[in-house]
């Protein structure tokens, strides 16, 4: 029966259970201009501070967990050493004399201390899943908000955009392969610098066609092609 109180097999509880925001994920989201928009909103700080929340419970469920099987250890071997004991003292009985029992009987109050211990799991448990569904209506709500959101009217071209949410962080030049950027006008011998300008296609957005690789032939990335 403990087994099913459990947090994550006992050990400390993973990523994937309740995921905690680091300070590097924190520094990143505070460098992105478009997650910084949000990042200390309302609904954001109530997100991390229930996740945080059921993130201390389920560590107060691992101790309890683990002294429970602690206990239940150190019980099991009493009583193993009690079977063993009763089954020497079944074999002296038919000597004459009778056995000296080796029975050691269990403490008192221990069937109380039981219940106590499986009622303070499933209050536990119960308190948890109730921190469960708060995080998941949060997350229902700002689901909601976002899906309601109306365009902003404010940014009307790209250098609008830039100045509200800044540059990207990879910027176009020679060690970036990600970017377009233009090459070096090249030198024509006895004329000067050549007018004609070349382009080195970023992959970010642009691949090569396959059948046309010796071409030289471009176009952009499509999902699924």
């Amino acid at each position: 029966a403990p087994h099913r109180f459990r947090s994550c097999n006992g050990r400390a509880p993973p990523a994937s259970c309740c995921p905690a925001m680091d300070g590097y994920s924190t520094k990143k989201r505070q460098e992105d201009s478009i997650c910084s928009q949000t990042l200390h909103a309302p609904n954001r700080l109530q997100q991390r501070s229930m996740s945080a929340a059921k993130l201390e419970q389920m560590r107060q469920e691992q101790q309890m967990a683990k002294e429970w099987h602690q206990k239940i250890r150190e019980d099991l071997d009493n009583q193993n050493s009690n079977v063993r004991g009763l089954s020497k003292d079944v074999k002296e009985s038919r000597r004459w004399g009778g056995p000296s029992y080796r029975h050691s009987p269990p403490p008192a109050g221990q069937s109380s201390e039981y219940q106590r211990n499986m009622q303070a799991m499933q209050n536990l448990a119960a308190e948890q899943k109730a921190k469960q569904d708060a995080v998941n209506k949060a997350m229902q709500d700002d689901y909601r908000t976002v899906r309601n959101t109306q365009p902003d009217t404010s940014v009307t071209s790209l250098q609008s955009w830039l100045q509200k949410y800044g540059n990207p962080t990879r910027q176009p030049h020679t060690e970036e392969r990600m970017r377009s950027t233009q090459f070096k006008q090249r030198r024509v011998p006895f004329l000067g610098v050549s007018e004609a300008k070349t382009m080195r296609l970023g992959s970010g957005i642009w691949r090569q066609r396959s059948e046309t690789d010796l071409k030289g032939t471009w176009n952009f990335h499509t999902a699924g092609h």
